[in-house]
């Protein structure tokens, strides 16, 4: 496991997240700081502005030196610092930070080396390993509060998680009343990390983890859950479509507030979508497919 860590400005840490995500990052933490003094490139004047601390972790250094190349590129950081942390390391670190979470009043989602509440109504138990998605995202815990709002909708339902890293919407859907779901991942090591969660979970027999949809698979779900990145979203429009029956409910986030309107525009001529929740600068767009 690799670190990388730099001060920025505060404003710019959701465009400075995105870029470390889509590095590979399998964790992004900010830590906010006091005023702090950055040279300018031209050292002509020196600029003081509120900075914030932002940790990034890596699986493998070459994600971590093609992060530290993009940031160094497009930002201006301060105090960077590269670091490979031993596997004990990380596991403290992961597991201290992350603690059994509720959704929506009815939905647990529990680390596996934690405790989880008494009698929770829904319980699901996660070890992300490697994967995406414990649910501490904004975007996973908007589509999680969305599930755990929407039980009627979920009620024998079809569904597909596009992009479904550790498998904690899926299975989360599994538990709250869908009859079967198809997780789409591309990441290998992220099936492993699924297929294990389903298993702990009991619901394996009504969850499949696969690295890619048939093309000949048609109007198959009911609801189909995409927290991925914008520009995939933007491109997955034919497929989305494709794969929905009609009047099925399509879940977008991954999204950021100031782009809801590029994602409606790509979207609004053959399903009928609106902004369903916000989460801070995040937001989840539901759309119905017309067609």
């Amino acid at each position: 496991m690799y670190s990388l860590s730099f001060d920025i400005e505060t404003e710019e840490f959701l465009r400075i997240e995105k870029v470390l995500l889509f590095a590979g990052a399998v964790s992004v933490t900010q830590t906010l700081g006091n005023c702090d003094v950055f040279d300018e490139p031209s050292l002509s004047e020196i600029a003081k502005w509120s900075t914030c601390r932002i940790i990034a972790l890596f699986n493998t250094r070459p994600e971590s030196d093609f992060a530290l190349s993009q940031v160094s590129e497009s930002f201006r950081v301060g105090k960077l610092k590269q670091d490979e942390l031993s596997d004990t390391d990380w596991s403290k670190s992961w597991r201290k930070e992350w603690s059994p979470q509720t959704f929506a009043e009815t939905l647990c989602i529990c680390p596996s080396w934690c405790r989880p509440p008494d009698n929770p109504s829904h319980l699901v138990v996660i070890d992300p390993g490697q994967a995406f998605g414990t649910g501490s995202h904004e975007t996973t815990s908007l589509c999680l509060n969305w599930l755990g709002q929407n039980l009627s909708r979920l009620e024998d339902a079809h569904v597909i998680d596009y992009g479904s890293g550790s498998g904690i919407l899926g299975i989360s859907a599994i538990k709250l009343g869908a009859a079967y779901v198809m997780g789409v991942e591309l990441d290998a090591d992220a099936i492993v990390v699924s297929r294990d969660n389903a298993m702990v979970n009991g619901v394996e027999r009504k969850i499949a983890f696969v690295d890619k949809v048939a093309p000949e698979i048609e109007n198959a779900a009911d609801i189909l859950i995409a927290n991925i990145l914008l520009k995939p979203i933007l491109e997955l429009e034919p497929i989305f479509h494709r794969l929905l029956k009609f009047d099925g409910v399509l879940l977008l986030s991954g999204i950021l507030t100031c782009q809801v309107d590029q994602v409606v525009s790509a979207y609004s001529e053959r399903f009928s979508i609106n902004l369903a929740q916000t989460d801070g600068d995040w937001a989840l767009l539901r759309a119905v497919c017309l067609s």
